[in-house]
């Protein structure tokens, strides 16, 4: 049953009052309307460090840490005429905090409507509180670290399976491709050397030489992609910067893969615009990555096909781009074509000629630029790499 304030309790009088000077419990009487403190025990006078020659009258305001708690306490009151294990902090009269478990009710006083009520400390119990709640929170954190902490070490075990898996992949086709020109030179200049075809035989003998200058060529080639991608893993590869007239770079560089271009049925096309393209770069090197690129537009694009070459100003910046209507890739393949020693699995004849050490090192080379490599491809439709390359770029 409820009570409302306009209701009291039992009243309480002088003389009950004098027993609860030996209860253990603390026990302060506040009038509701002045808040004065009418009565406290033993106990509620030591709880609040009463000085013992504190003779003015006090009120209850001061025994609360934050007067919007008591304000919140009353309106309680008012509405049920009790209230039980009402946890508030106070303050005692040297200026300590601690925290209380208050229960009381609405009642009257020497004729005056009161409150009396019961306070124990429970400030040991909150503390606890607080720790406990300080623990679990650690915990948690703790928790997630080891969660982060696993996902990374998951993400790395399976980067270091990649990786290894794609280095046996890469010795394997290693083997493959330096024995095969090894194998060119040998048989071929075995056949130079013992004169198989007698004195007559000078036509198959020069026939011969060409296949072994393309096969030593080829071997040339591919020590050459791992020993500049070995450079670049390790930051020993040293720029050359210079200035450079970008469309005669692009014409020679086009003009060397014309003949692989011929062999295979691919047009090649090349747009540079009118006006004048220069930047800052390293000769050499940005010759490789043009060539690269269209070497690698060239090799995916099937017979009848055509690969573009277009170049133009932008920002300050020199854009280059080879598109080519061949076989295109998936999003994963193109994460696999940028790894190093990675190659698309595709249907295209000449896909897996090389080290797919390709577009690694044009990626790395544009990086040392400071420049980016973009890939947009769609599969059966074509792949557009696009280079972005500073107009002046200063050395480290």
């Amino acid at each position: 049953m409820q009570h409302g304030a306009s209701q009291p309790n039992k009243p309480v009088s002088r003389d009950e009052v004098s027993l609860l000077e030996v209860v253990a419990t603390p026990i302060v009487i506040t009038h509701l309307g002045t808040t004065d403190i009418l009565y406290a025990n033993q106990a509620a006078r030591e709880l609040f460090e009463r000085p013992a020659d504190l003779a003015e009258e006090l009120h209850a305001e001061s025994l609360y840490a934050k007067p919007e708690a008591r304000a919140g306490l009353m309106q309680r009151l008012r509405q049920d005429g009790v209230i039980g294990n009402y946890e508030i902090e106070f303050r005692t009269f040297g200026g300590r905090h601690f925290w209380g478990l208050l229960s009381g009710r609405v009642t009257t006083f020497d004729g005056e409507p009161a409150l009396v009520a019961s306070i124990v400390d429970i400030s040991v119990q909150k503390e606890r509180e607080v720790q406990l709640a300080q623990a679990t929170d650690q915990l948690r954190i703790q928790a997630a670290a080891t969660a982060q902490l696993n996902r990374e070490l998951k993400s790395q075990r399976q980067v270091a399976i990649t990786a290894s898996r794609a280095k046996s992949d890469f010795l394997a086709r290693m083997s493959h491709e330096l024995r095969s020109p090894l194998n060119a030179i040998l048989g071929f200049s075995e056949v130079i050397a013992d004169r198989v075809f007698g004195p007559d035989g000078v036509t198959r003998y020069q026939e011969y030489a060409r296949n072994i200058h393309e096969a030593g060529g080829h071997l040339l080639e591919l020590i050459n992609d791992i020993l500049d991608l070995s450079k670049v893993e390790a930051g020993e590869l040293q720029l050359t910067l210079e200035p450079i007239e970008l469309k005669e770079l692009i014409k020679g560089s086009v003009q060397l893969m014309a003949p692989m271009a011929e062999k295979r049925g691919v047009q090649l096309v090349v747009d540079l615009g009118r006006s004048p393209l220069s930047l800052v770069a390293d000769r050499r090197r940005l010759r490789q990555m043009v060539m690269n690129l269209v070497s690698n537009a060239i090799k995916f694009t099937l017979a009848g096909g055509t690969v573009m070459i277009t170049a133009h100003q932008e920002q300050g910046n020199i854009v280059i781009d080879v598109a080519d209507s061949g076989i295109g890739m998936t999003p994963d393949q193109i994460k696999v074509a940028l790894q190093p020693f990675g190659q698309v699995a595709t249907s295209s004849p000449y896909a897996q000629v090389g080290t797919g050490l390709g577009l690694p090192i044009v990626e790395s080379l544009v990086k040392l630029h400071g420049g980016k490599l973009y890939i947009q491809s769609t599969p059966n439709v074509g792949t557009i790499v696009t280079l972005t390359l500073p107009k002046v770029n200063m050395p480290a």
